[in-house]
């Protein structure tokens, strides 16, 4: 995936911040990003922060551009409100002040804030409009489930002994009770829009062996071998120090080709069935590779998300191309004092 597919998929995938933050509890599939946060921030590191991201959150919060009892923007009619807003500005201050060491007191700092606030309005609507394109299908949660859900979050939080009440949770998290069920409620939705996505469960793959030595006067050794007619499976067996696979054909299973290490992909694309390779340097030592078989094969679980990923994403990009967005605030426009 691209990056621009990766930074629109940041704006389509509602974050967890529980899963993210460790809770503990594995109910729900946790989504593959962060909350949208922009680039890197100019001169900060991205070494973690020994002050807390709540309290980092808090300060930031102390410069952002307020507007309560504004409407904010609309989507197809649909108003958002600074408090519909709020929770998911909260959680990305959150996400951003995690990563960087922000010093918000900074004025540069100050004028990227007002900016991150413009990005994290438009999340606003992305999400208001993935809500709606689930409406027009006719795609609901399931409320009991939806319950169940919150019930099973909360308590695995609080076994996790991690924190001293509920309320302790939420401000560490920059969450509110509403924003958190509105999280799981936004979660449970998109796993339902995504399994509806109709995409192609194969793709064309490779199915692939190896054998890794660490030593030159081995690997030499196995190519003499080979060359002369050994058998690569034999030869895995005895010689490879891969334990994972060694035992098993040194079968590494079926790659879509992008999901082949670089240093190994250009082998395994050229080798005729049964071929081997020259030995190649990895950061396992050397490894030679034999292609088994070529063709199409059901995909894993994680491409296939992907790919449903994908069909989503280009879903909403379409929707959005015929939605009325209005935006009826530009954060950066009017800078606080």
């Amino acid at each position: 995936m691209n990056g621009k597919q990766c930074h629109a998929l940041l704006l389509l995938l509602v974050t967890v911040a529980l899963l993210a933050s460790g809770c503990g509890t594995t109910a729900m599939p946790a989504p593959t990003a962060q909350p949208t946060s922009p680039a890197p921030l100019p001169s900060q590191t991205e070494q973690p922060t020994a002050v807390s991201p709540a309290v980092k959150m808090e300060e930031a919060l102390k410069h952002i551009q307020r507007m309560e009892g504004a409407v904010l923007a609309r989507v197809n009619g649909q108003e958002i409100t600074w408090d519909d807003y709020e929770a998911t500005l909260r959680q990305s201050l959150y996400s951003v002040s995690q990563q960087y060491d922000i010093d918000w007191a900074d004025p540069a700092m100050q004028q990227r804030l007002w900016q991150l606030q413009n990005d994290v309005l438009k999340q606003a609507a992305d999400r208001v409009l993935l809500r709606q394109m689930a409406e027009k299908q006719g795609i609901t949660v399931d409320q009991a489930q939806l319950q169940a859900t919150i019930d099973k979050e909360k308590s695995g939080i609080m076994d996790s002994g991690r924190y001293a009440d509920w309320n302790a949770f939420l401000k560490a998290n920059g969450l509110t009770d509403t924003s958190f069920e509105q999280m799981i409620a936004d979660t449970l939705l998109i796993n339902v829009l995504l399994a509806a996505q109709q995409v192609d469960t194969q793709a064309e793959q490779i199915h692939v062996r190896h054998i890794v030595v660490t030593d030159q006067a081995v690997v030499d050794e196995v190519v003499a071998k080979l060359e002369a007619g050994g058998d690569f499976v034999a030869l895995a067996a005895e010689y490879s120090t891969d334990t994972d696979t060694k035992d098993d054909e040194g079968d590494l299973g079926w790659f879509v080709p992008d999901n082949i290490i670089s240093e190994l992909k250009d082998a395994a694309l050229s080798l005729p069935l049964g071929g081997f390779s020259d030995p190649i340097r990895t950061r396992a030592g050397y490894t030679i590779i034999q292609v088994v078989e070529r063709g199409p094969h059901e995909l894993e679980a994680a491409d296939l998300k992907q790919r449903q990923q994908e069909a989503l994403l280009a879903q909403l990009e379409a929707e959005k191309s015929t939605a009325v967005i209005e935006y009826l605030v530009d954060f950066t426009a009017t800078p606080a004092p």
